[in-house]
């Protein structure tokens, strides 16, 4: 069986995952090893539609303890996925969604399953303050989930949480350059502005980005340098009030 470059890493992901974490769910009192895998299952499906998401994410997951790479097992690993990402266990979300697509990497759940993995490095940005890692772990693996599902329903919303998650990368990296501008070093600033001017297509910081970037100019003496800044602001934001204080700011200088 042939798998695509995508799939193929984050199976490799996947697997290391497995191998450095281990399942700390305690086994729920009414299961034994005497229960079917069905009775299991819908000891999760009971507490699912109470609202006990993570009891029935710990639920669904013993059925892979007992049943392993049984029928019962795929639905049960999906399920327990769903279940601990409405719970907000995303550690817990993304184990289960690494033993899933190791294990049913072909199966027709494996693209719900790991749009849940991808979505929830996403949501853990809000929990988590300025957690870029949690952003690009977003990025990279939406970015899989498009390459692997072009088609899918769900490719709107993977776009959706790209972009939202770059937009979170660009404005940490502003804050970055906007606190060298406070410990009065403009040339460190400087470069960290034009970085983000030249790796970033589209986003509601730019305008900002250019203002700092002008401010960190003035700053070093790149007169010049500043003054096409603002024409480049009054062509692209020209409606902009970051594009008006730069004006400003230039005119204040004596350049205009």
């Amino acid at each position: 069986m042939v798998f695509s470059p995508g799939l193929s890493k984050i199976l490799v992901a996947c697997t290391l995952l497995l191998l450095i974490t281990s399942c700390t769910n305690r086994l729920p009192s009414e299961i034994s090893a005497n229960n079917t895998p069905k009775e299991i299952l819908e000891l999760g499906d009971k507490a699912y539609s109470k609202g006990y998401y993570e009891q029935a994410g710990d639920y669904y997951s013993e059925v892979n303890t007992y049943f392993p790479y049984s029928i019962e097992d795929e639905l049960g690993l999906s399920k327990a996925v769903d279940a601990y990402y409405r719970a907000r266990k995303f550690d817990e979300a993304r184990l289960a969604a690494s033993k899933f697509l190791s294990i049913y990497p072909e199966s027709s759940k494996a693209q719900r399953v790991l749009y849940f993995r991808s979505k929830s490095f996403c949501d853990q940005i809000d929990i988590v303050e300025r957690d870029q890692a949690a952003a690009r772990d977003c990025i990279a693996s939406f970015s899989a989930f498009e390459q692997l599902y072009p088609r899918s329903d769900l490719k709107k919303e993977a776009k959706r949480n790209i972009s939202r998650a770059s937009e979170f990368l660009v404005g940490q990296q502003l804050n970055v350059g906007k606190y060298y501008l406070k410990r009065n070093n403009p040339m460190a600033a400087m470069r960290r502005l034009k970085k983000i001017k030249s790796s970033t297509k589209d986003s509601t910081f730019l305008p900002e980005v250019s203002y700092r970037l002008i401010e960190s100019l003035l700053l070093v003496g790149l007169f010049s340098e500043a003054i096409s800044e603002n024409r480049y602001m009054k062509k692209k934001f020209p409606n902009s009030s970051w594009t008006r204080e730069a004006s400003a700011l230039i005119k204040k200088s004596g350049l205009n």
